[in-house]
């Protein structure tokens, strides 16, 4: 039986995340705290991963509170900000020189341009300042407001692919939630409903002509899912950003990354998944609405489809 084996929250998008043993599902459905704080600069757009590869230059830590008890709370208050070494020896981000002279900080969290924001207003060589947002946070789908899920089985798989290991795997997919006891791709069938068997042909019928073998089938709903008590709909397997193509710590490109996964996903596509509504097969990981209902998740809630 699928259990649930990691949770990751990131409270600030595109930074560091932080592994925790709970956490409490808001009513619009996203995982409290997760993605609460992103970066823009001084125009209002948005400053992340995708847009400079310095944020791979860039460790973070969280202070977090108020954690335990019946319903655990995640309370990211103190950000700790460092240099990753290996980026700077590397060299291979456009930039990522400057960085050999900032030191080690703490600082608090709170929007506008003070806090952490000219430490990374100098990291990221652009002033940037920290927009908050506690109900629901600012992740990349608002459609599919809910956490990410994907399997430990699925990331070790494409680790295999690229000769890194799990960990690098997590770093670079970025997913909140992570399922044992399950094959690769199990997740895949959560967003991609089964095909349904084939209707007999009219020929098979002694007619004339063939029919259309979906003709009359209702368009396929969403599936719904639990962790433990709180039960989750699946909306579609992410899209994935130029993020993952780069090594987590140096910024470093790894070559040919997207043809070499979509090669590889189509060979390791489930039978039981129907693809043929998506537009590329550089996808991993399982977008969610909901809740349908509300509460805390815990590591080794059952996973229920």
């Amino acid at each position: 039986m699928p259990t649930l084996a990691r949770i990751t929250i990131y409270p600030v998008k595109s930074l560091d995340g932080v592994a925790v043993e709970a956490a409490r599902v808001l009513p619009v459905g996203a995982l409290e705290h997760d993605r609460r704080w992103q970066l823009v600069d001084m125009e209002g757009r948005v400053v992340n991963a995708k847009r400079s590869p310095l944020f791979h230059a860039i460790r973070a830590e969280f202070d977090l509170s108020g954690q335990g008890g019946d319903e655990p709370r995640l309370g990211p208050n103190v950000i700790h900000l460092d240099v990753v070494p290996e980026a700077v020896r590397a060299a291979a981000i456009p930039g990522v020189g400057r960085l050999a002279g900032l030191r080690p900080a703490s600082f608090p969290l709170v929007p506008g341009p003070d806090g952490p924001c000219g430490w990374l207003s100098e990291a990221l060589g652009i002033g940037v300042l920290l927009l908050e947002r506690a109900d629901g946070g600012y992740p990349d789908d608002r459609e599919a407001i809910g956490p990410t899920l994907i399997s430990t089985a699925t990331l070790a798989e494409v680790a295999r692919w690229f000769g890194f290991d799990l960990a690098e795997a997590r770093r670079r997919f970025r997913a909140n939630l992570e399922i044992g006891d399950c094959d690769p791709f199990w997740e895949d069938a959560l967003a991609s409903p089964a095909r349904p068997e084939l209707q007999p042909s009219l020929l098979d019928l002694g007619l004339d002509e063939p029919i259309d073998p979906y003709a009359d089938l209702p368009p396929p709903e969403p599936r719904e899912f639990f962790v433990g008590e709180v039960r989750f709909r699946a909306t579609n397997v992410c899209r994935r950003c130029v993020v993952p193509s780069r090594d987590s710590r140096t910024g470093a490109v790894t070559e040919h990354f997207r043809d070499v996964f979509e090669a590889r996903r189509g060979r390791g596509l489930p039978a039981d998944v129907d693809a043929s509504g998506w537009s590329h097969l550089y996808r991993l990981a399982v977008n969610t609405h909901g809740p349908l209902t509300t509460g805390v998740i815990h590591l080794g809630d059952t996973v229920a489809a």
